[in-house]
C-alpha cells in the first residue's frame, strides 16, 4: 500500500512539474523529442487549433500589407486561364475580389484540413517504417510539426510591412526560400516550385515530422530521416504537377 501511495504521489508530482502547453510552444523549437514524448497520448486538437488560429489572426491583422501577394497570385493564375478560355474573362474578373476576400476568412479552415491530411499521411507512410504511432498520435505529430509555419507567417507579415508593395508580386517574394530571388514570371515553373519548397519553415516542419515519428512512432533515426524525405516529396508533387500544367 505504501509503495502504491508513493507511486501515485510521484506520478502526481511529475504531472505537476511537466511543462504547460504554452511552455511546449517554445520547447518544440529547442527540445522537440521531449515535447513529442510528453504529448504523445494527449489530444491533437490544441496544437492544430493553435496553429490555425495564430496564422489566421496574423493574416487577418496584417491583411492590408500582404494582400498584394494574394492579388498577384490570383491575377497570374487568372491570366493563364483566360489565355486558354478567353470567354471566361468577365466572370473571372468578377470572382477575383470574392475569392481574395474568402481566402482572408477561410485560411484557418484550410490549415486545419492541411494538418489533418499530413497527419493521415504520417500514419500511412509511417507504417512503411514500422511506426508504432496510432492515427491520433500521427495527428499530434502533424499538429506540433506545423509550429514553424507560425514563425513563417510572422516573417511574411513583417516583410510585407517593410518591402516595397511593387515587389510583393508572388508568394515566393515573402518566403524564406531561394525562390524569393527569382522572377516568378521569367523562371521555369518547375524550378521555381522546387526552390519554393526549400523554404526554411517548410524544411523545419518536415524535420519535425521525422523527429515526431522517431519519438512517438519509435522508429530508428535513419527511418525517421527517410520518412521526412518522403513526406517532403509527397508535399512537392502536387505543386510540380501545377507547375507542369503552367508550362
Amino acid at each position: 500500500m505504501t509503495e502504491m501511495t508513493d507511486a501515485t504521489t510521484s506520478s502526481a508530482t511529475t504531472s505537476a512539474n511537466a511543462p504547460s502547453f504554452w511552455e511546449d510552444l517554445i520547447e518544440i523549437f529547442v527540445h522537440p523529442v521531449d515535447v513529442f514524448r510528453r504529448r504523445a497520448n494527449e489530444s491533437f486538437w490544441p496544437p492544430m487549433l493553435f496553429v490555425a488560429m495564430a496564422i489566421g489572426v496574423i493574416t487577418f491583422a496584417t491583411w492590408n500589407v500582404i494582400s498584394p501577394v494574394f492579388e498577384a497570385e490570383f491575377t497570374r493564375n487568372m491570366a493563364k486561364q483566360i489565355a486558354q478560355n478567353p470567354q471566361a474573362a468577365a466572370s473571372m474578373e468578377k470572382m477575383k475580389d470574392t475569392m481574395i476576400g474568402v481566402t482572408r476568412f477561410t485560411l484557418p479552415i484550410g490549415l486545419l484540413v492541411s494538418m489533418l491530411v499530413v497527419g493521415l499521411l504520417t500514419w500511412l507512410v509511417g507504417k512503411l517504417f514500422d511506426s508504432k504511432a496510432t492515427l491520433g498520435q500521427s495527428m499530434t505529430i502533424a499538429g506540433w510539426a506545423y509550429m514553424p509555419r507560425v514563425l513563417g507567417s510572422i516573417a511574411g507579415s513583417v516583410q510585407g510591412l517593410l518591402m516595397d508593395p511593387a515587389k510583393l508580386n508572388s508568394a515566393g517574394a515573402i518566403s524564406l526560400s531561394p525562390a524569393r530571388f527569382m522572377d516568378v514570371d521569367l523562371a521555369n515553373p518547375i524550378v521555381y516550385q522546387l526552390l519554393g519548397r526549400l523554404d526554411l519553415t517548410i524544411v523545419w516542419a518536415t524535420v519535425l515530422l521525422g523527429v515526431g515519428l522517431y519519438a512517438i512512432g519509435k522508429v530508428t533515426k535513419g527511418s525517421a530521416a527517410a520518412f521526412a524525405v518522403i513526406m517532403w516529396v509527397l508535399g512537392t508533387l502536387p505543386m510540380l504537377r501545377t507547375a507542369y500544367m503552367q508550362m
